[in-house]
C-alpha cells in the first residue's frame, strides 16, 4: 500500500473548495495536489470541489424544520443523532467506493458519522482537529448547539480524538488541549504552493502604510476590528484595508468604513494574492473575550500562511495565551499587541514603523517561517507520509 493509491472517504462540513481559509487549506491537500483518490461525503458537499461525491438526504419533515422557526431544535438533534446511527444510503456509498480510510475535520454535524463509518467499514479512522466546534462562535445561531448539547460534544469530541488512528492537529495549543493521542501529529494549514517570493524590502515605507486584514470580520473579531478601523479611520500614517468572510457589522457600519475606504468586498484567493502583494504589513486578530480563551488557544489563524510568504511585517493582535501570539513568539516572526485596547495595537504599529531595524527583521522573520515551519510543501509531506505509515501498518 502506497499514499498515492490511497483511497480516503473524506466526511465532513469543511469542504475542499475555494470559499475560506479552511476550506482552501482541504482544497490545497486533496484538489492541488494528487497523493490520494478522495470522495467527499456529507450534508453540503454538493459544494465539493471534487468529482466523486454524495449528499446526505435529509427526510422531508427534517429538512422543512430546518427552514421553519424550529431549526436550531433540529440541528441540535441531529448532532446528537449523528453519534449512534449511519444514514444507509451513506453506508452503501461508502461500501461501494471502498475506502482504505475515513478522514475527518470534526464539526458539530459529522463527526459522529465518520467514527460510525470507520466502525462498520472495519477502516482507520484520520482525524484533523483544525477548530473546537462546539465551542466556536461563529456558527450560525440557528445552528448552534445548546449549553449540556454543546457539552455533550465536546466529550464526544474527545471520544473521536481516542479513537482515531492517526490524528492531526492545528497547533501545538490543540494538541496540548487533547493531550496528543495514539498517534499524534501537528499540522499547520497549508498555504499557497504558488506564491511568487519577492525580496523581503530592506527600508520602511516612506508613505502612509497599508495595512491588509484578510478573514473572518464577526464576533469578537469584527468588533476589534471595528475599534480599530474607528481609530485609524482618518490617521494620516495609517490605511487599513479590511476584505471579509463572514461579517455582522450593521449596514450603517459598513457604509461607513467602506466609505473610507477601508471595508473592501471578499476576494477569492487569486484576487487578495494582488492586494496581499502591494500592502505594506499585515493585521492577524485572535479574540480577548474570556468565554472564546478555549478556541483561541488552540485554532491556528490560517492568515499566517498567506501573509508569511510575502516577506512583510505582521501585526498580531490577542492575548498572550492565544495560537497566533504564541506561534510568533517563539519564532520572533509578529509583532505582538497583547492588549485588548485598539489604541494598543495602534502604539505597536507606530513603534515599529519608526524602527527600519524591526521593521526589515519582522520581514525576514516572517519569509523564514514561511520557507520552514509553515513551507506548504513540508506541511503536505507530512500528511502523505504519516497517512502512508497508518496505511502501510494496517496491511503489514
Amino acid at each position: 500500500m502506497t499514499s498515492s493509491h490511497a483511497r480516503l472517504l473524506y466526511i465532513s462540513s469543511i469542504l475542499p473548495n475555494t470559499s475560506s481559509g479552511a476550506h482552501i487549506a482541504i482544497y490545497r491537500h486533496f484538489v492541488l495536489k494528487h497523493d490520494f483518490d478522495i470522495a467527499v461525503a456529507g450534508y453540503v458537499s454538493e459544494n465539493a470541489m471534487i468529482n466523486n461525491k454524495f449528499t446526505i438526504r435529509r427526510s422531508r419533515l427534517v429538512d422543512r424544520l430546518m427552514h421553519s422557526r424550529f431549526s436550531r431544535i433540529a440541528y441540535n438533534a441531529e448532532y446528537l443523532a449523528n453519534w449512534y446511527r449511519v444514514p444507509s444510503d451513506l453506508l452503501e456509498f461508502a461500501r461501494k467506493f471502498k475506502p482504505d480510510a475515513i478522514f475527518t475535520v470534526p464539526d458539530n454535524t459529522h463527526s459522529g458519522l465518520a467514527l460510525g463509518l470507520s466502525k462498520k467499514l472495519n477502516v482507520p479512522l484520520i482525524v484533523d482537529f483544525q477548530d473546537l466546534f462546539p465551542l466556536s462562535r461563529f456558527i450560525p445561531r440557528f445552528m448552534e448547539p445548546y449549553g449540556w448539547i454543546r457539552k455533550t460534544l465536546l466529550r464526544k469530541t474527545f471520544a473521536l480524538n481516542r479513537a482515531a488512528d492517526l490524528a492531526f492537529y492545528t497547533s501545538e495549543g490543540m494538541l496540548d488541549y487533547f493531550r496528543g493521542s495514539k498517534n499524534a501529529h501537528v499540522l499547520y494549514p497549508i498555504g499557497d504552493f504558488d506564491i511568487t517570493r519577492e525580496p523581503v524590502k530592506a527600508a520602511l515605507p516612506n508613505k502612509r502604510i497599508t495595512l491588509v486584514y484578510a478573514g473572518n470580520c464577526y464576533g469578537a473579531y469584527g468588533r476589534m476590528l471595528l475599534a480599530f478601523a474607528k481609530l485609524v479611520k482618518t490617521s494620516p500614517d495609517i490605511h487599513l484595508k479590511i476584505f471579509p468572510v463572514g461579517k455582522d457589522w450593521t449596514d450603517e457600519e459598513i457604509t461607513e468604513m467602506t466609505d473610507a475606504g477601508i471595508y473592501q468586498k471578499f476576494l477569492p484567493f487569486p484576487e487578495l494574492k494582488i492586494e496581499l502583494a502591494s500592502c505594506d504589513a499585515f493585521l492577524t486578530v485572535m479574540s480577548f473575550e474570556k468565554d472564546q480563551e478555549p478556541f483561541v488557544r488552540t485554532s491556528f489563524t490560517t492568515k499566517w500562511l498567506d501573509y508569511a510568504p510575502f516577506g512583510k511585517p505582521i501585526f498580531v493582535w490577542g492575548p498572550d495565551y492565544c495560537s497566533g501570539v504564541v506561534f510568533a513568539k517563539k519564532y520572533q516572526c509578529g509583532a505582538i499587541a497583547s492588549d485588548p485596547k485598539a489604541t494598543a495595537l495602534l502604539e505597536v504599529i507606530n513603534r515599529t514603523t519608526n524602527n527600519e531595524k524591526d521593521w526589515l527583521a519582522l520581514g525576514q522573520k516572517a519569509r523564514k517561517a514561511a520557507d520552514t515551519i509553515l513551507n506548504p510543501d513540508s506541511i503536505h509531506r507530512t500528511l502523505v507520509e504519516q497517512v502512508a505509515k497508518l496505511l502501510e501498518s494496517k496491511h503489514a
